[in-house]
C-alpha cells in the first residue's frame, strides 16, 4: 500500500469511527443508572434515594444494581409537570 492510500485508509477510517460515535450518541439507552439520570435529568444522587425511599419515582432494582427505565421518568415527569395560570 502506498503513501495515498494509506491516508486515504486512515480517513476512512476516521470517518466510520466518529460516524459511530455520533449514532451512539443518537441512540438512548432505556434503562439509566442513578449516574447517568443525574446527568441527563438533573436529579441529584440524594434526590434519588430519598424519593426511592418515600416510593415517589419509578424504578427497578436487580440485587444492589438501581436502574431508571428512561420512559418511565418521561412520564413520571410528564404526570409531575406544573401548568401555568394565564398567559
Amino acid at each position: 500500500m502506498n503513501r495515498a492510500e494509506l491516508l486515504s485508509q486512515l480517513r476512512v477510517d476516521e470517518v466510520q469511527r466518529l460516524m459511530a460515535e455520533a449514532i451512539k450518541g443518537m441512540v438512548k439507552k432505556e434503562w439509566l443508572t442513578p449516574e447517568e439520570l443525574q446527568e441527563e435529568y438533573g436529579i441529584s444522587i440524594h434526590a434519588q434515594n430519598r424519593m426511592r425511599m418515600e416510593r415517589r419515582i419509578p424504578y427497578s432494582k436487580v440485587g444492589k444494581f438501581i436502574r431508571y427505565k428512561r420512559s418511565e421518568i418521561e412520564k413520571w415527569l410528564e404526570d409531575h409537570k406544573i401548568e401555568m395560570v394565564g398567559g
